[in-house]
């Protein structure tokens, strides 16, 4: 009886302590996003002339995705290097000449108002040269912007274009390309309003998918409702964390988050 009654105290004793004792793990279900992704179109018009990737295909930083027809652009710059030489042969010329009626002028061989205007003609022939070098850069800039590369590491995950379509920016409203960062992901949880709170960016917190556990950060709280919990409101709460190399995880994965690792 007495053994019994110490063991009823010892029972009491732990369940007390249990209901006492803070929560020390914050697990959460979640799923896995894409933590950035970028739509990428073509600031230029013409005709699409190469595709040089697939849906789905991983590609590093500055790789060639799409390619307008390059002649049209080529002529371009050629026409204003053209320009650009006539500018500055001008300019000689202009140059020359001015410096030959300074000396006239010096002997008092020629008028001031035939000075200066050797001088205004020499001036609009550097300016001449200036534009003509600024519209050179302008058509090497559209060049560059007839190509689509990649800004960084990362997944395509939309290719909607082919050979032989006309691109008019004007018109392009939907995007050529999306991609999305092969390095970075997100877990996203689903927490409700009374419990949205307890949580700050740069949180640490152990993102769990299949067998793997990775550590995280918290790196953004919703600020829009994503639906009814049976708590209430629910937010979402992204956690980022680094993906290695070769590894493949895709969005819509079902993954776990101990947030217990941050408090």
């Amino acid at each position: 009886m007495r053994m019994n009654k110490n063991r009823l105290i010892s029972v009491s004793t732990l369940l007390l302590f249990l209901i006492s004792s803070p929560v020390t793990a914050e697990v959460f279900k979640a799923r896995l996003e894409w933590a950035h992704t970028v739509d990428l179109r073509v600031l230029e018009s013409g005709v699409v002339d190469k595709v040089a990737v697939l849906e789905g295909q991983r590609v590093n930083s500055d790789a060639l995705l799409l390619e307008l027809d390059q002649r049209d652009f080529d002529l371009a710059i050629s026409s204003a290097r053209a320009a650009l030489t006539k500018a500055e042969v001008e300019l000689d010329h202009a140059q020359r000449k001015f410096d030959w009626n300074s000396e006239l002028y010096d002997q008092g061989l020629i008028s001031e108002n035939e000075q200066h205007e050797g001088e205004i003609a020499r001036l609009a022939a550097e300016a001449s040269v200036a534009a003509a070098k600024s519209t050179l850069d302008q058509k090497k800039i559209a060049k560059e912007r007839s190509k689509l590369t990649a800004p960084f590491d990362g997944i395509l995950i939309l290719v909607d274009s082919w050979k032989g379509q006309v691109i008019l920016p004007n018109l392009q409203k939907d995007p050529l390309i999306r991609l999305a960062s092969a390095n970075e992901m997100v877990a996203r949880a689903r927490v409700s309003a009374d419990r949205v709170g307890d949580f700050e960016p740069g949180q640490e917190a152990m993102i769990s998918v299949g067998n793997q556990t990775r550590p995280g950060k918290i790196y953004r709280i919703g600020a829009v409702s994503e639906g009814i919990l049976e708590r209430g409101v629910a937010y979402a709460v992204d956690v980022i964390f680094s993906v290695a190399d070769g590894e493949r995880l895709r969005p819509g994965q079902f993954s776990k988050i101990d947030f217990s690792a941050g408090q």
